[in-house]
Order: structure tokens, then C-alpha cells, then sequence
């Protein structure tokens, strides 16, 4: 009992709704629609075509009819013989006489043409021929004044044989109407010529109205699945929604369509996907047009392109995906991430000097303990010697690296990496020649790209001394400015250097070429930036077969102004 109630239950208040909904479904509307207008066609075609083979068959019998009669009318054998019957005084012999000459000549012709009748009389009526013989010699019913007076015409009349269209004509002799012609086509007969043409009209009809019923509910059916049976306001709404959403999400959308037939193109973009990339023209557009980016045409134009690109001066976080339409088309996610990147980059820099500061520190603790175990061994003139010593040795690098800038960021970023490096007995020589106030960089650019630069050329040098035993692992660091106000920065390490035909992949995400790491994403993001800035990076092989690191940046536009 309790299932059952459940089922009405469900049936009251699930089952009952959607059918509701499908019925005013805007596919069934369109279903509904559709056929009351096909019918409506229908019903006016066919009657159109009905009065329009009415009207021709009409026409058809006048044309007949007087074709036939003016040709009689113009015949000797006709015209002798009403000649003779008009002339002649006795009624009865002449009428006699003109029947039994014309009637097996009407009726042998009656035989052959598709006319019903055709009577030949005198002129006050008196029938010489008539379908029905015993009707010769009565009075021909109907209108006879027009051809009296010479002329020819046609007209619908009920006589004898019930309603026809007749045509009568006058059988003249010297200028003398002496007879007339009558011909014509009874309306029973018309009718069974209509009801023919009507039969064929009536089967092509049924034909048409069977293939768009046919095609309208196939129509149905598919818009009825892709509307998911909803009615046209809920579809209303539901755009509605959709174009907020779209429009109002933080990351940028794309929809690239991929046919064999046609072009890529982009399809559906939302706003932020325009503020991304540069773009202010609407979609649909191909992903190759001339008026984009370059950088724009490749990443639209990749079938693979995903990860962080720099695009339009953003850091870009891009996805694919297949799109859940069943055609060829994929989505593309775009989240902007130059902030985050930023936060990043300072972020690097507080643990830059963070790092430094626990070296230090640690540093600090060792030369204590050792100083107070000199002290303690009696030894206060060489404890003295050696904390003066390594004062000095602190000093003149804090010194040549903050006199050498007046970038703070570049400042502390030297002296974080230089304390990192001494700490893995990495010796780190620091030259800069940059001109005061013409840097320009973002910090988190300088960070990006000297940090990393100087930590995979830390690791070399400390990788290739560990392996060998080498004591004399140092790197070096020299930023400059060029004539043209363009900046240089070099990184050189003395680890095993690059093999000439891994240069150009130790930029390609995944790459590395340190021992036993998983991935390297580090060059990646300074080549990111660098071209981002407009700028080149170079690796070459430096004079002790360590790798040279040169990027070359053009002046900032803020600065150039």
C-alpha cells in the first residue's frame, strides 16, 4: 500500500508537471502550428487547383463546341442541305429531306469528337439533327438572336440533354443567315473531366501533405530533444541566465568549432576572453584572422596548447576540453594569473631573504661556537682575528651588491641568492653597470627571471663540484645597459654546461637537466616573461664548459617616456 502511495505521490506531483510542460513544449507548438498551417495550405491549394480545372474545362468545351460548329457551319455538305431545306416551302419534305442528310453525318461525327451533341436547324428553330431523333423537327431551345444577326458565341444553357456548354454559329450563304450550328458539351461531362483532374491534383496533394507531415515531426522530434521539451519562456529564461553567467565569470571562455568542411572558428567567447586576449569584435570569427595577434592566431590555432602562456602581457592559465555538444568543438579556459605570478615573484622575494637570513643565522651560530671555543683555549688574539676577518668578508659583499644597485629588489634578491649559495659553497660573483632609474621592471619580472636564472645555475655548479670534488664551484652575475638603453642580464655557473642540441628544449615545459628531477618549469616561466617583454634569451657555452644564460630586454615604455 505504501508503494502504491508512493507511486501517486510521484504521479501527482512529478509525473503530472513535466507532462504539462511537454505540452506546451515550443516543439509541440511549433508541431501544432505547423500542421494547421499545412492543412490551411492544403485546403487553399486544392480548392485554387479545383476552381482552376473548373474554369479550364469549361474553356476547354466553349473552344471545343465552336471549333466544331464553325467548322460545320463552313462545310458544303452542311451548307448545300440547309440552303435547300431554308428555301423550300414544304416544311415537313424539307426538314425530312435536310435530316436524312445530315443526321448519319452529325452522328458519325459525334463518334469521333469529344462533343455531346451537335444540332443543325433552320432558322426559326426547327431542329434538322438533334442526339435524340425523335426530337428532330421540335424547336431548338435556347438563344439564337446573336447568331441571326451573324455572329458567333458561346454560352451554359439547360436544354434537352440538361445543362451543357454550347457554342452556336450561323451557316450563312450570299451574306443570308439561311441556318444554324449548335454544338456543345454536356456540364455532366465537364464534371467527369474536372472529377479526373481533381483525382491526380488530390493524390499529388495527399503526397506533399504526407512528406511535410513527415519532415515536421522528424523536426519535431529533434527540436523537442534539443529544447529538452521547455516551453519558449522557460528558454527565454534560461538564455537569460545562461548570457549572465557566461558574461560574468572571472575566467575567459572560448568555444573553437573544428569541421573537416570549414575553417576553425571561434564560435562563443565571453567578455573576459575579449579582455584576456586583446579582442573587441564579437564572435563568430576564424582563429586565423588577420586582425588578431599573432600570439592569439597560435594559441586559438593549437590543438594542444595548454599550461601558462603570456599573452597580450598577461600570464595566462589555459585548459582544453572537449565540448559536451556532439559536434567537433572544444573549450578553452582562460584564468589570468599576472597577479598571482606578481604575488608570487614577492613572495619569492621575502623567501629569497628569508632563506638568507636563516643562513646567516646559521652562519652566525657556528663563527659564536667557534669564537668562544678559541676564547676558551686561550686563544683571545686569534678569536679576535677571525671575527674581524669574517665581518669584513660580509661586509664588502653587502656593500659591492648595494652600492652596485639602486633597485631594492635587486638589491636583496643578490644578497638572499649570494647567502643561498654560500651556504652549498657556491661562490657567487655580482657585477652590474645597469644607468640609475632606467630598470622599469616589474619586481616580480626580476624576480622570475634572475631567480630562476641563478638557481638552476646554482644547482649546476654545486652538482658538478659534488661529483668531482671540485672545491672552486662559483657562478656569476652581471646586469648591464646597452647603448640603446636596453637591458642585459647574464647569468654564467660552472657546472657541465648544455649540449648544443639540448639548448633550444631546456625551455620546453617538463625539460630539465638536472639529475634525478621529476620536471623543470623554472626556464619555462623565464622565457614566458622574457618574451612577454619583448625580449630574447640566449644559452651558450661559457669558457670553462659551464652554461651562459643572456637575456637581452628592450627599455620599458614608461621609461623610454
Amino acid at each position: 500500500m505504501r508503494r502504491d502511495g508512493a507511486s501517486a505521490a510521484v504521479g501527482a506531483t512529478g509525473a503530472a508537471a513535466p507532462i504539462r510542460e511537454r505540452r506546451r513544449s515550443i516543439a509541440r507548438r511549433f508541431l501544432v502550428e505547423l500542421a494547421v498551417v499545412l492543412f490551411a495550405g492544403v485546403v487553399v491549394v486544392f480548392v485554387g487547383l479545383a476552381w482552376d480545372a473548373h474554369a479550364s474545362a469549361n474553356d476547354r468545351a466553349a473552344q471545343t463546341s465552336t471549333d466544331l460548329a464553325t467548322t460545320l457551319a463552313i462545310d458544303p455538305a452542311v451548307v448545300g442541305a440547309v440552303a435547300r431545306a431554308h428555301d423550300d416551302p414544304d416544311r415537313e419534305a424539307s426538314v425530312a429531306t435536310a435530316s436524312a442528310a445530315l443526321q448519319p453525318y452529325v452522328e458519325g461525327i459525334l463518334r469521333t469528337t469529344d462533343v455531346d451533341y451537335v444540332t443543325i436547324m433552320d432558322t426559326d428553330r426547327t431542329r434538322y439533327t438533334h442526339a435524340d431523333p425523335s426530337r428532330i423537327g421540335g424547336r431548338f431551345l435556347g438563344t439564337i438572336e446573336p447568331a441571326l444577326e451573324g455572329e458567333t458565341f458561346t454560352e451554359v444553357y439547360e436544354g434537352t440533354l440538361g445543362p451543357s456548354v454550347r457554342a452556336v454559329t450561323p451557316v450563312v450563304v450570299d451574306g443570308e443567315v439561311v441556318g444554324l450550328v449548335s454544338a456543345g458539351v454536356t456540364l455532366q461531362s465537364v464534371t467527369a473531366s474536372i472529377l479526373t483532374r481533381l483525382q491526380i491534383v488530390g493524390l499529388f496533394t495527399l503526397v506533399v501533405v504526407g512528406l511535410g507531415a513527415l519532415a515536421a515531426f522528424l523536426l519535431f522530434r529533434r527540436l523537442d530533444r534539443v529544447t529538452d521539451g521547455r516551453d519558449a519562456d522557460e528558454l527565454a529564461r534560461l538564455f537569460a541566465a545562461h548570457e549572465a553567467v557566461l558574461h560574468s565569470l572571472e575566467e575567459g571562455l572560448l568555444l573553437i568549432e573544428r569541421r573537416p568542411d570549414s575553417p576553425p572558428r571561434v564560435v562563443l567567447a565571453n567578455d573576459q576572453a575579449g579582455r584576456m586576449l586583446g579582442i573587441d569584435r564579437p564572435p563568430p570569427y576564424p582563429v586565423d584572422a588577420e586582425w588578431l595577434p599573432a600570439e592569439v592566431r597560435a594559441l586559438l590555432a593549437a590543438s594542444d596548447a595548454e599550461g601558462v602562456e603570456r599573452i597580450a602581457g598577461r600570464d595566462l592559465l589555459i585548459a582544453r576540453e572537449p565540448a559536451s555538444t556532439g559536434e567537433a568543438a572544444v573549450i578553452v579556459t582562460l584564468r589570468d594569473r599576472t597577479e598571482l605570478r606578481r604575488v608570487t615573484g614577492e613572495l619569492s622575494s621575502v623567501n629569497t631573504i628569508s632563506e638568507a637570513l636563516r643562513a646567516q643565522a646559521h652562519e652566525f651560530d657556528n663563527r659564536l661556537h667557534t669564537i668562544a671555543t678559541l676564547i676558551e683555549l686561550g686563544q683571545p688574539d686569534e678569536a679576535l682575528r677571525f671575527a674581524a676577518a669574517e665581518r669584513s668578508l660580509g661586509q664588502r659583499l653587502a656593500d659591492r651588491v648595494l652600492h652596485a644597485s639602486d633597485e631594492p629588489v635587486i638589491a636583496a634578491l643578490m644578497l638572499g641568492k649570494a647567502a643561498q649559495a654560500h651556504e652549498r659553497a657556491v661562490e657567487m660573483h655580482f657585477e652590474t653597470h645597469l644607468a640609475p632609474g632606467t630598470q622599469g621592471l616589474h619586481p616580480a619580472d626580476v624576480v622570475t627571471i634572475l631567480g630562476n636564472l641563478i638557481d638552476n645555475a646554482t644547482d649546476a655548479a654545486a652538482a658538478r663540484a659534488a661529483r668531482s670534488g671540485d672545491l672552486d664551484a662559483w657562478i656569476e652575475v652581471y646586469l648591464a645597459s646597452t647603448d640603446d638603453g636596453s637591458l642585459v642580464f647574464q647569468v654564467t655557473d660552472s657546472g657541465d654546461g648544455i649540449a648544443e642540441q639540448d639548448r633550444a628544449r631546456v625551455f620546453e615545459r617538463g625539460v630539465t637537466s638536472k639529475d634525478g628531477a621529476a620536471h623543470g618549469y623554472g626556464l619555462t616561466l623565464v622565457r614566458q616573461v622574457v618574451t612577454g617583454l619583448g625580449g630574447t634569451i640566449e644559452v651558450s657555452e661559457a669558457p670553462g664548459g659551464g652554461a651562459v644564460f643572456t637575456v637581452l630586454l628592450p627599455l620599458a615604455a614608461e621609461v623610454r617616456s
